[in-house]
């Protein structure tokens, strides 16, 4: 009886599993059926939208070409309207003139007549004489040449004068000339500024100073300065060798220093 009694219980215990599974399969094959019926429904007005937007754009190009033919037929009939209004105006315009012309016929025909005469008349002479000077004008043109010919050696002469100018001037031991001592600066002085200056100057051939620089710095530009202008103030004599003035260049030291 035992065995019998859990036979029993097993054999229930295994229906109602099958029971369970059937009723989940039911619920499964049902909501997927109806998750592809919804889908369906979707696509189906998805296209129907699609339908209606492609046949909207087609009627817009249609309106655009209906549009495009009308300004082309009002151009057409303006054209021949205006060669109509010129004609009558040429026509017009021609017997105007007729009638001023029999008035001035006889004053215009004199001037006209001389006019014609007189450039004939001039040009016939004027080729034969032309051919003669032409001739003539030949020989005389061979002349210039011999003349320019002759002038390099007239100006031969004053580029030999200018000559003795660009000669550089002679180093010499000693010059005759005036200068000024030169002026110590306050400042320099305050503050025991102190050196020897050396400027080279040029005397020209009038005595006149030409240029000076400074050959040697004293160490203190108001020092240098004033030996400059020491050198410009200066007057001197032309120098001379075999009684002929020759330019000359001479170098004058100064010394600045507190005991002077």
């Amino acid at each position: 009886m035992q065995q019998f009694a859990m036979a029993t219980t097993g054999h229930g215990t295994f229906d109602a599993a099958r029971r369970r599974i059937g009723v989940t399969l039911g619920i499964t094959l049902g909501i997927v059926i109806a998750g592809h019926v919804v889908l369906l429904a979707w696509l189906l007005t998805a296209r129907d939208r699609t339908v209606e937007r492609t046949v909207e754009a087609t009627t817009i190009v249609a309106a655009l070409l209906r549009d495009e033919p009308a300004p082309v037929t009002h151009d057409v009939p303006a054209a021949p309207a205006v060669p109509a209004v010129a004609a009558p105006e040429a026509a017009a315009a021609k017997p105007a003139p007729v009638r001023t012309n029999p008035a001035p016929q006889p004053h215009v025909k004199q001037p006209r007549v001389a006019t014609t005469h007189a450039p004939r008349v001039a040009i016939a002479p004027t080729p034969s004489p032309l051919a003669l000077p032409s001739q003539e004008t030949t020989p005389a043109s061979t002349a210039p040449p011999v003349a320019a010919a002759s002038s390099p050696v007239a100006t031969a002469t004053p580029a030999e004068r200018a000559a003795p100018v660009s000669v550089a001037p002679k180093n010499v031991a000693h010059v005759d000339c005036d200068i000024p001592k030169p002026d110590y600066p306050d400042l320099s002085q305050r503050r025991n500024e102190s050196g020897t200056a050396i400027v080279r100057f040029v005397v020209g051939l009038s005595g006149h100073i030409e240029s000076a620089q400074l050959e040697k710095s004293s160490g203190f530009a108001r020092l240098d300065d004033a030996a400059l202008a020491a050198i410009h103030a200066g007057v001197c004599q032309p120098y001379r060798e075999n009684g002929a003035a020759v330019r000359a260049a001479y170098s004058q030291s100064f010394v600045f220093g507190l005991s002077n």
